[in-house]
């Protein structure tokens, strides 16, 4: 049995994979097949990275640009080699005054060209630090010397002999000089595109301060990034179309193998360069450039779980022309809902509670495209505005928000902050403490005056990496029925689309919707056991045990008490005590897997399977009811509905993907090998693993993924 392999790592490794063993040939073919296998074995990481802080006047400049760290491209490190070996071909061929006016360039050439080369790269660290005075200044430099180097090399590009006329190195030499020129312009006007693109957030922020009076159009003063976008564009062109005359088959291999890299990675950065051309336009439609643009705001509670985050109690509807906040009105969806008097028949996975469809349950779909379409539909055919974008904003994405801005200043009433927000907008909205007639009147208080302290340009950088944290987690999502923009939705990680499968890939998803009426759900405790057992014949058996607990204990209770009292609010009815959390947790629950699997048993629940034909995938569902204290658990094995094929080796895979406002389940997950041998895995951070299974620990604050390569 051969041993497990240490030295695969994500993507990184140049180490080689040594298997071999005295007179084996197979082991040897195994570790081939390996290698190539190492490139499945990995989730693809998203563009999106990492946000870097702003700050404010008299300092560098950050940029919310989420991509790969830009980096010089490597090739350009290797033009002074292929320069020499230019030379020599020069130096054999030609006149003796030639190789002699080599000889003495050659020296000046390595030190300006190797200058040139270091400009580039410390334009590019700027660049990737996104402190733009100093990328700029670096990028005028590398032009220079590039241009220098250029020129110095004349008697290489002009020379007519019959021998030059068919000089790949000469060519090659002039070619990589003239690319990393065009580079080197196109690296200044992308870090000026950049700059413009920088200031969305901090124009957004500060010009929509309500304190603010000057009314300068945003979106013309952002058209000028787009512009220098199209620019670099061409520039980089032009340095493909330069580079890509060179025949690196012709040349010595390692020469020839750097053209190739120096090819790839001028086609990554003009990738860059593209998508950012693209999403500029988008940018600019939802900042309402030309036209109005309208916004539904999707207020979820998820102290009351439903598929794509929480139960719509209230919703905003925004206009944004040309980059200011012309309107923000907030309402109760009880009252919409209540004015409807049509009748809609619910899915089928809503039938357990409902007989007529209603705005508020429009976000059953865990897969939020399909969820915030019907809600766009709903808002609309019950009598509301047409709306161009839809963005889901689950509330306890405002309590980093508050921490942020500060205690906000709720009319007589006192100041709401970061840790008492839940409890006492949840109180006086569920208790009717402000009336009857308008319980959620306090909400139409605190978000002026939230907007006023939070809208500060002081405090875009602590907003926007709160904003990148709730993307990757779900708090926040965005759809649009403008192709365009959906698809830039899409390239930040916002659509909140559910993992598409592949025919050879397991998938688990949870998905709770509650059903109960109350805010409990802050306090439920959520633990998925996910164990996967794969058999010589390459069957696959998974077993999924769900267990819920309710961590309500009267301590919770009394420290309520004393924050309410503070506030004046001395009769605390019981009813309302179990609506905000002590109440039993009751929930539809679905749990997704691949289409096709085989139920061979379940304990614990009414167990139904169902499809799902939106996102084309098996669920099973059932209901889970909870009361304080207690616990409750599912189990559900079932058998996937294709094979793994080992010749000789086979890669499983399995997405596992969390409920949009779940707080994160914490996940077990198990990989078992039945007369079969595990000879690597990702990720690597296991909690124990022998050749015959691997053991997880982790959560689903995000999305999830396993692989592993096993033999026979």
């Amino acid at each position: 049995m051969q041993e497990k392999l240490k030295d695969i790592q994500e993507g990184t490794s140049k180490e080689k994979i040594d298997l071999r063993k005295p007179n084996d040939l197979e082991l040897r073919k195994k570790a081939e097949i390996l290698k190539k296998s190492k490139n499945i074995l990995y989730k693809k990481t998203p563009t999106v990275k990492e946000v870097k802080d702003l700050s404010g006047n008299g300092k560098p400049s950050y940029s919310y640009i989420k991509g790969k760290a830009y980096k010089a491209p490597k090739f350009i490190g290797n033009i002074l080699k292929i320069g020499i070996f230019g030379f020599i071909i020069v130096f054999v061929l030609n006149s003796v005054s030639i190789y002699f006016q080599g000889k003495s360039l050659e020296k000046e050439i390595s030190n300006i060209a190797y200058e040139g080369i270091s400009y580039l790269v410390d334009a590019g660290k700027s660049a990737t630090k996104i402190q733009f005075e100093n990328a700029l200044e670096t990028f005028d430099k590398a032009l220079k010397n590039f241009s220098t180097a250029e020129n110095d090399l004349w008697f290489i590009s002009k020379d007519k002999t019959f021998y030059a006329s068919d000089n790949n190195a000469g060519n090659a030499v002039e070619s990589l000089l003239q690319s990393g020129k065009h580079f080197a312009i196109a690296g200044k006007y992308f870090t000026e595109a950049l700059d413009e693109f920088n200031k969305i957030p901090v124009f957004f922020v500060s010009k929509n301060n309500p304190e603010t009076t000057q009314k300068v159009s945003i979106t013309e003063l952002l058209k000028k990034g787009l512009d220098k976008t199209e620019i670099a564009l061409k520039e980089i062109s032009s340095a493909t179309e330069k580079i890509k005359n060179i025949d690196e088959k012709s040349l010595p291999t390692e020469i020839g193998s750097r053209i190739t890299l120096a090819k790839q990675k001028i086609n990554e950065v003009s990738g860059i360069l593209k998508t950012i051309s693209e999403s500029f336009p988008s940018l600019l439609k939802l900042l309402g450039d030309k036209k109005l643009h309208r916004y539904l705001i999707l207020l979820q509670n998820n102290n009351e779980i439903r598929a794509t985050g929480g139960f719509i109690g209230s919703y905003a509807i925004v206009e944004i022309q040309d980059g200011y906040i012309e309107k923000l009105d907030v309402h109760d969806v009880y009252d919409i809902d209540g004015s409807y008097k049509g009748v809609i028949e619910p899915p089928e996975e809503l039938k357990f509670f409902t007989t007529n469809w209603r705005f508020r349950d429009s976000n059953y779909s865990p897969d939020f495209k399909v969820a915030a379409a019907k809600a766009k539909w709903f808002l609309e055919t019950e009598g509301g505005p047409e709306i161009d974008t839809v963005i889901a904003i689950n509330q306890g994405l405002l309590k980093d928000m508050l921490e942020i801005s500060g205690p906000v200043q709720v009319g007589s009433f006192g100041k709401l902050n970061s840790e008492n927000y839940n409890l006492l907008l949840s109180f006086i909205i569920e208790s009717k403490y402000w009336g009857a007639k308008d319980p959620k009147h306090i909400l139409k208080v605190f978000i002026p005056e939230f907007k006023k302290q939070i809208m500060k340009e002081e405090n875009v950088g602590k907003i926007m990496s709160k904003l990148y944290k709730a993307i990757q987690q779900k708090h926040i999502m965005a759809y649009s029925s403008d192709s365009q923009v959906e698809s830039l939705f899409e390239s930040f990680g916002l659509n909140g689309e559910m993992n598409k499968l592949k025919n050879d890939e397991d998938y688990l998803s949870v998905i709770s919707t509650s059903v109960g009426g109350t805010k409990s759900d802050q306090f439920i405790e959520e633990k998925i056991y996910h164990n996967t057992t794969i058999d010589k014949f390459g069957t696959i058996i998974d077993e999924v045990n769900i267990k819920r607990t309710h961590l309500w204990t009267d301590a919770i209770y009394y420290q309520w008490k004393k924050t309410l009292e503070s506030y004046g609010i001395n009769k605390i009815p019981d009813y309302v005590i179990d609506i905000l959390g002590r109440g039993r947790n009751k929930t539809l629950t679905r749990v997704y897997v691949p289409d096709g699997v085989i139920l061979l048993s379940s304990t614990g629940a009414e167990i139904q399977t169902k499809y799902d034909r939106d996102l084309k995938k098996t669920y099973f569902i059932f209901q889970v009811e909870v009361k304080a204290g207690e616990s409750k658990e599912i189990n559900i094995k079932y058998q996937l509905p294709f094979r793994l094929d080992f010749s000789p080796m086979v890669t499983y895979k399995l997405y596992a993907d969390k409920q949009p406002g779940s707080r994160g389940s914490i996940l077990t997950k198990e990989i078992h090998g039945n007369e079969i041998h595990n000879l690597e895995f990702y990720p690597m951070d296991q909690k124990s693993s022998t050749n015959k299974e691997i053991n997880y620990e982790t959560n689903l604050v995000y999305d999830r993924y396993f692989s592993s390569i096993w033999e026979k």
